[in-house]
């Protein structure tokens, strides 16, 4: 599952918990599922040690290129992007 895709079965799921009365069998075993799927959010955002360089490299060259906005000023993480997009990004830039 994508990040997008966990974000919306938390959302789906905190839901259906507070249309549940506190302290039932069912509304604990929500809050189990969204406490696992919360988990795995957290695994999917470790970044791989083969992107970081690449990911520097493209950061470097932002810096060095004042025009156009970063993506730290745009909010935008890299760490989401396979490194096939973030190889071909860096080609762009060079």
């Amino acid at each position: 599952m994508t990040e997008k895709e966990l974000k919306q079965e938390v959302r789906k799921l905190k839901k259906l918990k507070l249309q549940c009365r506190a302290g039932t069998p069912e509304r604990l075993e929500l809050g189990r599922q969204i406490k696992e799927l919360k988990n795995k959010m957290v695994v999917l955002n470790i970044p791989e040690p083969l992107k970081e360089p690449i990911i520097i490299e493209i950061l470097r060259i932002e810096a060095e290129r004042k025009t156009i906005p970063t993506f730290e000023q745009l909010g935008i993480d890299l760490h989401k992007y396979n490194l096939e997009q973030l190889k071909k990004h860096l080609q762009k830039l060079n």
